[in-house]
């Protein structure tokens, strides 16, 4: 009974890292951050296996300081946040027209 209960978390933990993206099997000197297909989260690796992590309210995960910052400041376009790309799209469409 206990061997079919191994399996199913032994496929299932074996899954979830298939999931992630590819990290280097040994830690270097510094950790290996590498950014979501969604702005507000990112993998940490950790001897070969990613983890996935959510940054704080409101912030995005930038890439090239990694840390979780400000939307504007992160560099991130994802899809979701179409809100805030249009608020600055059209307040520099407004710009525009006054020149």
């Amino acid at each position: 009974m206990i061997f079919p209960i191994l399996l199913v978390v032994l496929v299932a933990t074996t899954l979830n890292v298939q999931a992630g993206p590819s990290c280097p099997q040994k830690d270097g000197k510094y950790p290996v951050y590498i950014p979501h297909e969604d702005c507000t989260k990112f993998w940490e690796c950790s001897n070969g296996t990613p983890h996935l992590f959510d940054c704080p309210a409101n912030l995005h995960f930038n890439p090239k300081l990694n840390v979780c910052d400000w939307p504007d400041q992160a560099g991130c376009n994802d899809s979701d946040d179409s809100s805030g790309s249009s608020s600055s799209s059209s307040s520099s469409s407004e710009s525009n027209e006054d020149d």
